[in-house]
């Protein structure tokens, strides 16, 4: 579908949601003038050449007055669906804070205070995404990396959208997550509740520091969103506002909208965390600079359903967000012991290759992503842990996705190369054969010489804090039969069969 027609059916669905939410407007109405629960003091909206917009819920045809820094903007009354929406002027990145007041015809008065204007990204995905600095052992350098936040409370802020939100059929006493929300769910646990095990609250607006950042594990904060966030605000010099939307464990059936699940022969509901955990966004909709995302562990063994749904499903978000080119930006499931040897005939143990060619396929499923425009991937297959498949460096991808970002949206040349499988074809038949594989890797617009043996900075996690380094990547080490004296150093540990390159080939 051409984003235009996406775009024309998404402003035609945004309307037909009226029916489905009468109850929650008429409970809106009752409760009376009130804005999104998105936004909120410190929020960071986004700067020019996009407009902001800002939204919120009261009695239907009531008149909205807004004014920014006390300069009054025009007027806008209340739809039919109990929405209001007002749409600011471009505004350049400031770093000054800005207030924005609302008054109702009825009576309503509410404002944000310390608003900042910058590029806003929202990061979403399984677990990795959902990975905070203290998850399991931590992250790499995590100490150094959550005292680092410091620095930045005054321009990166970040909101966490929560986990807990449990759904079920009308009457059940859960939440009807069958529909999209136009409210993020109120009963998820506030920041002054204790947050179940593994199971974020939601937290609203607030600065970056090393508490806000280095909580509990699991709860606060993205580390692959924050990496990502402060390598662009480093980079740019701007505010940053960052949203955490994951739930660990989670398909990618989950987050898509009910139009990509429908393109690929799917339910007739929309995913139950699209619903729930995006959908709110989508509202006014919330102006974003770009998004990121992490996930496809859960979706392993399932590629052909993968390669249909992934890039429908960022087109109907670009859709739902009213941004048919939205920057898109995921990364690839790291590295990992895919091929585990598990038990065979005699008491031996062979590599579970059927479960690492899946892991390869879903890999190869993601990159479908990439006939789209503006979609850009970071590969973490060699940054993965043998043992852990959430690996603890966070890093990499990080700054992978963020060279991506500033090179498409800012045009600012990538920090470093960008490897793609450029095909294949088989040699040397006579003694059994032989698969040549090009790698298409440039940096600079030059060719990048590939070398027989993994470098040793790929090898080692050089950030851990201690001495020697220890060795993480065992997927990578395997591969090149560094510990091939040892149980489990099998070529396809890593989802992928070994490769080796020539200098120049």
């Amino acid at each position: 579908v051409g984003h235009l027609t996406m775009l024309a059916l998404a402003g035609r669905r945004r309307m037909m949601r009226l029916t489905a939410v009468l109850v929650a407007a008429s409970a809106l109405e009752a409760r009376g003038f009130n804005l999104s629960n998105t936004l909120g003091d410190g929020v960071v909206l986004q700067r020019a050449p996009q407009p902001a917009i800002v939204w919120g819920f009261g009695a239907v045809g009531s008149s909205v007055t807004a004014s920014l820094d006390g300069v009054p903007l025009p007027a806008v009354s209340t739809g039919t669906d109990s929405i209001w929406r007002i749409q600011l002027p471009p505004m350049p990145a400031r770093s000054e804070p800005s207030t924005i007041s609302f008054v109702s015809s009825d009576g309503g008065r509410a404002s944000l205070r310390d608003v900042l204007f910058g590029d806003v990204f929202l990061c979403s995905g399984q677990s990795n995404m959902q990975y905070t600095p203290r998850s399991m052992a931590g992250m790499n350098n995590a100490s150094a990396e959550i005292a680092s936040a410091d620095a930045f409370s005054s321009t990166i802020k970040i909101f966490t959208v929560g986990m807990d939100t449990s759904c079920g059929a009308p009457g059940s006493g859960r939440a009807d997550c069958s529909q999209p929300f136009t409210q993020l769910n109120p009963d998820v646990p506030a920041p002054t509740n204790p947050c179940p095990g593994s199971r974020s609250c939601r937290k609203p607006w607030a600065a970056a520091t090393n508490a806000t950042v280095g909580g509990r594990a699991w709860d606060d904060f993205s580390a692959a969103c924050f990496l990502f966030g402060r390598q662009m605000q480093q980079a740019l010099g701007v505010p940053v506002g960052l949203i955490s939307s994951n739930w660990g464990g989670t398909p990618l059936q989950a987050w898509a909208p009910v139009e990509a699940l429908r393109h690929c022969g799917g339910a007739s509901e929309g995913g139950t965390l699209y619903n729930s955990m995006i959908a709110p966004f989508t509202v006014g909709p919330m102006s974003l600079s770009g998004a990121i995302w992490y996930q496809g562990e859960s979706n392993v063994g399932h590629a052909r359903s993968y390669s249909c749904l992934f890039p429908a499903m960022i087109q109907w978000w670009r859709a739902w967000f009213a941004a048919p080119f939205l920057w898109f930006g995921f990364v690839q499931i790291a590295g990992y012991a895919y091929s585990r040897p598990v038990p065979a005939a005699g008491g031996a143990f062979v590599p579970d290759t059927a479960r690492s060619r899946a892991a390869g396929d879903l890999r190869q499923a993601q990159l479908s992503a990439l006939a789209l425009p503006n979609v850009a991937v970071a590969t973490t297959v060699d940054t993965g842990d043998y043992y852990n498949i959430h690996p603890p460096d966070k890093q990499t991808p990080a700054l992978r996705l963020a060279s991506q970002a500033l090179h498409m949206i800012h045009g600012l040349r990538p920090s470093e190369p960008v490897p793609m499988y450029a095909g294949s074809r088989l040699v040397d038949t006579a003694r059994g054969g032989t698969v040549c594989v090009r790698v298409d890797v440039r940096a600079g617009g030059q060719r990048v010489k590939l070398t027989r043996i993994a470098p040793e900075a790929a090898t080692q996690s050089s950030t851990l804090g201690r001495t020697p380094s220890v060795p993480r990547n065992r997927c990578v080490t395997d591969v090149f039969g560094h510990d091939a004296g040892k149980a489990g150093a099998f070529p396809e540990d890593c989802g992928y069969p070994a490769i080796g390159g020539t200098d120049g080939a």
